[in-house]
């Protein structure tokens, strides 16, 4: 049988549009799975960095002694950490705040006074490096 030069002449480069269709995309399906594994990983980039600060910041709250946690809590000295990619030391900013508890008896009025209560020191540290803000320890 023979093929008319027709039907050849409106065929001529229907393959070539079908393969720049199908690479056009397969580009777009590999830059957009690039892209999400780019993400994940800053992501997980940014969990590690996390989870060492957390363990030096925690190390140094246990292992502080009872006059160094007081020079923190009065600022006469400030902790620092350098957090990882970084060169300098960053300053971590202490909170030693007080909860006072009163205590009123109806019976005997000379039991009545107020008690204050310091907290643990709480650690924060502020950088984009972790994301914004990390906080160690906790306060009421």
């Amino acid at each position: 049988m023979k093929v008319s030069s027709s039907i050849k002449r409106h065929q001529q480069g229907v393959g070539l549009v079908e393969a720049l269709i199908s690479i056009a995309l397969s580009s777009i399906v590999i830059m957009g799975a690039a892209y999400s594994t780019g993400k994940i990983l800053t992501s997980q980039q940014q969990t590690n960095f996390q989870y060492i600060v957390i363990n030096e910041l925690q190390a140094r709250l246990q292992n502080a002694s009872v006059e160094q946690k007081s020079k923190w809590c009065d600022g006469t000295e400030v902790p620092n950490i350098v957090l990882p990619k970084e060169q300098t030391p960053t300053d971590i900013d202490v909170s030693c705040d007080a909860v006072d508890f009163t205590i009123n008896n109806e019976t005997n009025s000379t039991l009545n006074r107020t008690i204050s209560e310091q907290q643990p020191v709480k650690f924060e540290v502020d950088s984009t490096l972790l994301g914004g803000k990390l906080t160690v320890g906790e306060s009421l």
